[in-house]
C-alpha cells in the first residue's frame, strides 16, 4: 500500500538529526558533473522501496526520457542527411539500354535512405502520442491539483524540443525533397513489374506529405494534443513555468535556457488554440512578460549551424492557427533580418539557415 507523501514527510521530521553524530560509513569522494534533480541514474527504480504514491508518475517519466533519447538519435541522423541525387552515375547515350538496370540500382540506394526517414516519421507520430496522452493525464480533475513535478515537467519540454527541432531539421534540409523525388521517379519506373504496390504507394504518399509539409510535425502533435478537452491547463502550467524560469535565472546552463526559448514560442501557439484559451493564458502571463522575453533572446541555436528565430516561429505558424494570428502585438517582433543592423551583428547568422 503506498503511504501519502505528506505522512512520509512527517515521518522524516521526527528522526533526531543533531550534530557530531557518529558516521557508519566515511564520506563519498565520487562526485557526478552530470547528475541533476530532473536526472536519476537508476531511473527511479528506488521509488517501489519507499512504497510512494509516485509509480505512475516516474514511470511516466521515464518513458518520456527514452523518447526523448531516441529522438536524439533521429535528429542526429536527419542531421548528417546528404544527398544522394549528386552521387548517382548518369548513362551515356549509347548505353540507353542498361537504363531499366540502372533504375533498379537506383531505387535501392534511395531505398536505404527513404527507410531512415519513414523510421523518423513513425517514431514522430509515435511520440507525439505519448505526450499528448502524458499531458492529457495531467487534464483530469483530480490531476490538476499537485500538477505534474518540476522533472515531470522538464522531461515533457525536452520531448517538446527535440520534436521542434526534428520538424526545423526537416524543413532547413534542401537534399531530402530532392532525393525523394528522384526516388518517386525510380519506383514508378521499377513497380511496373511488380504485383500489389497499392500499399507502397500508400505508404509513399504517406512519406511525401510528411516531408513536403513544413511543421508536420508540429501538425500532427496539436492533433494528438486537442483529441480531448481540458489540455490548455497544463499548457498554461508549461508556459507558465517556462516564463518564470527565464525571468528567475532558474534555468543556469545554455542548453536549459535554450530548451526554453525553443519551446516556448510552440507552446503559446498551441494554447491560444481559441479567444477563451488565450485570454486565460494572458491573465495568467501578461503579454509584455513574454515580448520580452522574446527581445532578449532574438536568436537561439538549434544545431552548430542552423537557428530559431522566436519571432519567426510565431509568424510563420500564424498561417497555420488563424485564431493565433488575432494576436497583433506577438506578430509585431521583428524576425532575425528585420532587425536593426547594430542590433544583428551581434547576432551572427544566416538569415537562410532560419
Amino acid at each position: 500500500m503506498a503511504v501519502p507523501i505528506e505522512e512520509a514527510i512527517a515521518a522524516l521530521s521526527t528522526f533526531s538529526l543533531e550534530d557530531d553524530q557518529p558516521e557508519v560509513q566515511g564520506p563519498g569522494f565520487w562526485v557526478s558533473a552530470e547528475g541533476g534533480a530532473t536526472i536519476s541514474p537508476i531511473e527511479y527504480s528506488d521509488v517501489a522501496a519507499y512504497r510512494l504514491s509516485l509509480s505512475e508518475d516516474t514511470k511516466a517519466i521515464n518513458q518520456l526520457n527514452t523518447l526523448i533519447q531516441e529522438g536524439k538519435e533521429m535528429g542526429s541522423v536527419l542531421y548528417t542527411y546528404r544527398s544522394c541525387v549528386k552521387a548517382l552515375p548518369q548513362l551515356p547515350d549509347s548505353m540507353k539500354q542498361s537504363q531499366a538496370d540502372l533504375y533498379l540500382e537506383t531505387y535501392q540506394v534511395l531505398d536505404l535512405e527513404m527507410s531512415r526517414l519513414r523510421e523518423i516519421q513513425r517514431w514522430q507520430a509515435s511520440a507525439a502520442s505519448k505526450l499528448a496522452a502524458d499531458m492529457q493525464r495531467f487534464s483530469r480533475p483530480e490531476r490538476r491539483i499537485n500538477g505534474p513535478t518540476v522533472t515531470h515537467l522538464w522531461s515533457m519540454l525536452k520531448l517538446l524540443d527535440v520534436l521542434i527541432q526534428l520538424d526545423h531539421l526537416k524543413n532547413a534540409k534542401a537534399s531530402i525533397p530532392n532525393d525523394f523525388s528522384w526516388y518517386k521517379r525510380t519506383f514508378t519506373q521499377v513497380s511496373v513489374q511488380w504485383q500489389d504496390t497499392d500499399s507502397m504507394r500508400e505508404e509513399l504518399d504517406d512519406l511525401q506529405i510528411f516531408l513536403s509539409t513544413r511543421w508536420a510535425i508540429l501538425l500532427n502533435l496539436h492533433v494528438e494534443m486537442f483529441r480531448v478537452n481540458n489540455v490548455e491547463d497544463i499548457l498554461q502550467v508549461l508556459i507558465v513555468f517556462i516564463v518564470e524560469s527565464l525571468e528567475l535565472n532558474f534555468a543556469l546552463l545554455f542548453p536549459e535556457r535554450h530548451t526554453l526559448l525553443r519551446v516556448l514560442p510552440v507552446l503559446v501557439v498551441l494554447a491560444a488554440s481559441s479567444e477563451k484559451d488565450s485570454e486565460s493564458l494572458y491573465k495568467r502571463v501578461k503579454i509584455n512578460r513574454l515580448m520580452n522575453i522574446f527581445k532578449n533572446d532574438p536568436v537561439v541555436p538549434a544545431f552548430p549551424d542552423l537557428h530559431l528565430s522566436p519571432a519567426a516561429i510565431l509568424k510563420e505558424l500564424s498561417t497555420y492557427f488563424p485564431k493565433f494570428s488575432a494576436q497583433t502585438r506577438l506578430l509585431t517582433l521583428p524576425a532575425p533580418h528585420e532587425l536593426p543592423l547594430r542590433e544583428a551583428q551581434e547576432y551572427p547568422f544566416s538569415v537562410s539557415d532560419l
